[in-house]
Formats: C-alpha cells, sequence, structure tokens
C-alpha cells in the first residue's frame, strides 16, 4: 500500500515528538533521509545493482516522513507556561472554538492569542488551548472574548483516585483551565470561519428541532444522531446505550457518514442508469461534505467524509486495493494537519473499527454474493460487527474499563432500523427548514425512539450486559500487533507463518491479560473539603462518597477499620465509647473537625493508638498549629493537615 510506510514514518515522528521539543531534531532524520537517497539513487544507476537496491529506497522515505513528524509535532506542540507566567498575566484574549452546556453552567474551548500583564504588556501565544468554565455565557463559535487570565494547570481531583482524564487532556493539547464569572468576560468580535459558520448553522437547525412537535427526548437523540450533539442526553439513556455495546449510535460518527453516503446514492440511482457512475459517486461525495458542514464539522465526521473521498477518488483513478490506501491516506493527511489526533480515542477507534471490516469482513464471508445475495448481506451484517468488536474491545476495555457482552444481538437489531430512522429524521429536519413540521413525521420519529430504547433495556436485561475490566497496555499492544499480523496474512498466498505468528500474538495477549488483571485496593481518602467532612471510600473499584455529619462525634466502618470524626465538644466519655464499640478494628483513624475546640489530643482516651489523626481542612490555622505544637510535645508524628498537605489516601 502506496501510504503504509510514510504514515508509520508520521506516527513515528509524532511519537518522538512528544518526548523531544524542538524543530532541529526534525531535521537530523529528513538529512539522513536525503543522504541516503542521493547513495541509493547512485548505486541504482546501475542496472545491474538496480534490482538489489530496489527496496532500501524505504529506508529513505521512512526517514523522511519520520523528520517530517518530528517537526509536525514541534509545530503543533502546547504552549507550556512557566509557574511564574502563570502568576503574571491578569487578562487572555482568544476565541472560543468550542462549546458545551451543562446543567451547573458553559464549558468553553478558547485557544489563546493573546496574555496581558498588569502594566498592559502583551504576549503573542501560539498553540494555547484552555478550557474555561464559566457560570451560563453565551457564545458561540468564533466569538473573541477577554476574561482574567487565572489560568490553573489541569490535574485529576486529588479528593478521588486518579482516572487518567488530566493526561489525556495534556495530549489533546489541553494543559490549562480556567474559571471566569459570566460578568467578567467580555466580547470583542467575531472571526468568522468555516468552523464557526459551520456550528451557526447546526445552532440554528438545533433550535427548530427543539421547537418541533418532537417529544423533549426524541429532539436530543435526533439532535446527537444527526447533528452530533450529545450535550443534552440524560446520564440514563448514554448508559443504557454503552451496556449495551452500542454507544457508537449516539456519537456521530463514520457509520453515520456512511448511512447518509448510502442515502445519497440512493436517491442519485438515475444517473447510474445513465451511465454516469462516477458522477454519482462524486456528487454523493459532496453531499457528504454539505452533510458535515451543517452538522459542525466534528473531528469524526471531518474524518469520515475525508477517508470517503480519498476512495472516490481511488475508484476514479480505477486503483487497486482502494479502500485500504485510501483509510490509509485519509489518517495521513489528518495527522499531518493535526498531530495530536493520533492520541484522541475516536480517531483510534475509528481507524482501527474500519481497518478490521477491511481486513477481515469481506475475506471471512463465504457466502456467494451472485447465488445468494440475502444470506451474503445477512452474514456481512454479522461479521462487520463481530470483526469491529473483536478488533476494538481492547481500546473500549483499556480507555473506558468496560467490556460490552450483548454487542452482536443489539447490534443486529438496532443498526438495520437506524438507516431507515435516520432517512426520516433528515427529511423531517428538511421539512422544519422549509417551515413544514410533519405530525405523521414526528409520530413516526417518537415511536421509532421508544422501539430503540426498548429493544435496548430489554436485551440489556438479560445478565450482565457489560464487564467492568480493565485490559492493561502491554496487552493492548500484542492483540493489535496480533491484528495487524492476521489481518495482513488474510490476502497472502503464503500466509501459514504469518498467521501463526499473528494467532501467537492473539493467544499471548489472552493469556495475559487475567496474569496482568489488577484491581485497585480497598482503601479510602479523605478529602480536602471545606464545608463538609467527606470521605472517599473504596471496594476494589467501586467508589462510594460518605459525609460524616457535623457537629457531633460520629463512626463509620470500612473493610473492618474504624474511622471516629469529633466535630464538637463532646464529653471524653461519649468519645471513649465510640471508641469501645469497636476494639478489633485493624486501624484506626481520628477526624478532627473545627468544631472540637478546646479539646486536647492527650485528653482523647488511647490517642496514641490512632493510626492516623487528620485535621480536617475547615480548622482555623491557630487552632490547628496548637495541634501540631501539642504532637510536637508528645512525640506524635501521626498527625496530618489536609489543608496544608492535601487530601490524605489510605490503601488497605
Amino acid at each position: 500500500m502506496t501510504f503504509l510506510i510514510p504514515l508509520v514514518a508520521l506516527v513515528c515522528g509524532i511519537l518522538l515528538g512528544s518526548l523531544l521539543d524542538g524543530p532541529a531534531w526534525g531535521a537530523v532524520p529528513i538529512a539522513m533521509g536525503l543522504g541516503y537517497y542521493l547513495f541509493v539513487t547512485k548505486k541504482t544507476a546501475l542496472p545491474l545493482k538496480a534490482l538489489r537496491f530496489n527496496r532500501r529506497h524505504y529506508i529513505w522515505i521512512f526517514l523522511l516522513f519520520c523528520g517530517i513528524g518530528l517537526f509536525d509535532s514541534w509545530f503543533h506542540k502546547p504552549l507550556n507556561l512557566s509557574a511564574d507566567e502563570l502568576k503574571t498575566y491578569v487578562a487572555a484574549q482568544g476565541e472560543v472554538t468550542d462549546v458545551a452546556s451543562y446543567a451547573d453552567g458553559d464549558r468553553l474551548t478558547v485557544r489563546i492569542d493573546r496574555l496581558a500583564d498588569p502594566q498592559g504588556n502583551l504576549k503573542e501565544c501560539r498553540n494555547l488551548n484552555i478550557i474555561l468554565s464559566t457560570d451560563g455565557f453565551s457564545a458561540n463559535k468564533g466569538d473573541v472574548i477577554v476574561f482574567p487570565a487565572r489560568l490553573k494547570v489541569i490535574t485529576d481531583n486529588p479528593n478521588l483516585r486518579s482516572t487518567g482524564k488530566a493526561e489525556r487532556l495534556k495530549r489533546s493539547g489541553f494543559l490549562y483551565r480556567c474559571y471566569a464569572e459570566s460578568e467578567e468576560i467580555s466580547l470583542k468580535g467575531f472571526h468568522k470561519t468555516i468552523k464557526s459558520e459551520s456550528s451557526r448553522q447546526r445552532d440554528l437547525l438545533i433550535a427548530k428541532i427543539e421547537k418541533s412537535k418532537l417529544q423533549r427526548p426524541v429532539a436530543d437523540f435526533i439532535t446527537a444522531i444527526t447533528l452530533g450533539d450529545k450535550s443534552f442526553l440524560s446520564t440514563d439513556i448514554r448508559d443504557t446505550f454503552s451496556n449495551a455495546g452500542v454507544a457508537h449510535v449516539l456519537a456521530l460518527s463514520g457509520m453515520h457518514v456512511a448511512i447518509i453516503m448510502g442515502i445519497a446514492l440512493f436517491l442519485l440511482f438515475p444517473l447510474r442508469f445513465a451511465g454516469l457512475y462516477t458522477l454519482s459517486l462524486w456528487l454523493a461525495t459532496i453531499l457528504i461534505w454539505i452533510y458535515a458542514f451543517f452538522s459542525g464539522l466534528a473531528p469524526s465526521t471531518t474524518r469520515a467524509c475525508i477517508m470517503t473521498t480519498f476512495v472516490v477518488l481511488a475508484l476514479t483513478l480505477q486503483r487497486k486495493k482502494a479502500a485500504g490506501n485510501a483509510l490509509l491516506a485519509s489518517a495521513f493527511v489528518i495527522l499531518l494537519l493535526d498531530p495530536l489526533s493520533l492520541f484522541d480515542i475516536g480517531m483510534q477507534l475509528s481507524f482501527l473499527c474500519v481497518a478490521c471490516i477491511l481486513a477481515f469482513a469481506g475475506p471471512l464471508n463465504t457466502v456467494n454474493r451472485h447465488y445468494h445475495p440475502k444470506l451474503y448481506t445477512a452474514t456481512s451484517a454479522i461479521l462487520v460487527t463481530l470483526v469491529a468488536t473483536l478488533g476494538t474491545w481492547v481500546l473500549v476495555s483499556y480507555y473506558f474499563k468496560k467490556i460490552p457482552l450483548l454487542f452482536l444481538p443489539v447490534n443486529l437489531l438496532l443498526l438495520p432500523l437506524l438507516p431507515i430512522y435516520m432517512w426520516v429524521a433528515l427529511a423531517y429536519i428538511a421539512l422544519l427548514v422549509c417551515g413544514f413540521d410533519s405530525t405523521i413525521m414526528a409520530w413516526l420519529l417518537n415511536g421509532g425512539y421508544d422501539l430503540f430504547i426498548w429493544l435496548t433495556a430489554t436485551l440489556s436485561a438479560y445478565g450482565e450486559s457489560a464487564i467492568d475490566f480493565q485490559v492493561q497496555l502491554p496487552v493492548v499492544i500484542l492483540w493489535l500487533l496480533g491484528v495487524m499480523v492476521v489481518g495482513y496474512s488474510m490476502k497472502r498466498k503464503k500466509k501459514k507463518t504469518a498467521m501463526l505468528a499473528g494467532g501467537g500474538l492473539l493467544a499471548a495477549s489472552i493469556a495475559l491479560t487475567p496474569l496482568l488483571a489488577g484491581h485497585n485496593p480497598d482503601g479510602i481518602i479523605f478529602q480536602k473539603n471545606y464545608s463538609e467532612i467527606s470521605l472517599a471510600l473504596y471496594d476494589s473499584d467501586d467508589e462510594h462518597i460518605t459525609v460524616l455529619p457535623r457537629n457531633t462525634v460520629s463512626r463509620i466502618l470500612h473493610k473492618g477499620n474504624e474511622i471516629l470524626s469529633v466535630d464538637c465538644k463532646s464529653s471524653l466519655d461519649t468519645i471513649a465509647t465510640m471508641l469501645m464499640k469497636e476494639r478489633s478494628a485493624r486501624k484506626r483513624y481520628l477526624v478532627l473537625g473545627s468544631g472540637a475546640r478546646g479539646l486536647k489530643l492527650k485528653d482523647i482516651p488511647g490517642y496514641e493508638n490512632f493510626d492516623k489523626i487528620i485535621l480536617h481542612s475547615s480548622m482555623r490555622r491557630k487552632m490547628e498549629t496548637q495541634f501540631f505544637e501539642e504532637a510536637k510535645e508528645i512525640g506524635l508524628n501521626t498527625i496530618h493537615s489536609l489543608r496544608e498537605d492535601g487530601p490524605l489516601e489510605i490503601e488497605f
């Protein structure tokens, strides 16, 4: 495949670029590649040596595109501000690139181009993307806003166990977050771009859908599957589809673009009868790009449209292996324009899913499509679902800690209905644009939505619909390598050795899965919370937040460990009685709240037997200092301040 080596080299360059800094690193392999090219060209000028050196051209091609990947990664690397700079700048100006609405406010993605200090000195910025949280500032893509530059480094919530979200955002180019009240933000202008105009058109369509005769949950569902806005979908709906293994139905992706392409080709079928098959393909391609524009030019939709364009181009040029090479070419172009998309979960899943379908679905279908067309179609539907899910399950488990079990029956029932439903939904939206709200179509869409929900919920009710399990990175690498080797061998004549090697890698990944499987230990996190005495209790991977009552003495047990909270001027007899209730506790922890004024450590019965004494963050500094001084006097080194030392995590 023409783009295989350039794509692999580009990916290697991007990965190296995430570790190295500076354009000079990209110049090194480019110079090496050009030098090797001159060497090979000189050698291949001799006819007898041409055949021997022919394959060595791959080396300079790899070096050249690896260098391009390194340079591209450096050019798009997010700006990293020092701690002093974060404190220096007080105002920021930037363009809103995305808007998401939530119950507690809005979250804006802003590309900052200027920072200002108190003296009015400006700093020009490049590749500084932040997440700006507000209490409800009405903004659109393309708006240029000015707001206080209270930038904070994005970190995982220290009051909970790390989920890796901060690291994923960092790989996506977001290093900082900021919060500003709506009155602190001022609108300075509007930067009109294709994306901003696309977003505006999508918002207009969403407004028409919301004002239609559709029920509100149905309107939210249609907005998600046709226009890509999932912000108003309820958590229950998301969880239902996710547990059933059909979360991809809710996310506008290549599958939806393929459905739109199919609808467009069906509408253009008269051109095929007239012998204008190529023209119908290009017109359908133009239609899906128009659809992508009105759906907000989401990254997943854009990726699918780029790939479709390459496929149509390859078919027009009558190139062999058009689909596979088009997939590689589209990935190459996407990564060249945005190298950070390499770390995007949606990009990884969509690419791997399509690659598995192209590699396995056709060769595994042994039904003759000419003699048994209906059986061939049914078998293809089953195989497409199987290979796509089996090929990507490791990524789903690695990122989302979940393995769906009912993906096959649910997909086989829902996916044939989705094109019909989308056909009706798009026709209904088109009529809304023309000013006509069809009662019959609204009734069909409401009923279709109820059918979707009923089927998904019913099938998910039979036993465990998903397993909460996270595979480790070595398993992911071995599985993907095995899939690549087996997929490569499917269309090779001499494929026994490659098939055995790929099967060995797949078997090794399966064998390692239980060996590397690790559950989080039981534990507790004493949270830094200024208003409540809150604890995060962990039973392996299960998390439960407990809030202890204020102004009293309270006690809880977790996994045989005792937590005693004292937040009042209680008598020492009450504390002693609490301690006597559970003498067999493995470990004991004492939390002293701000209400325990006047209490001394040495007056607490058995104070020396507590494994940790935690001073709550609501305690005043003077009172906290007194406790530390007393602890020093009596030689107690088990005291911990939530205010100064942060949340305390203890594993059992």
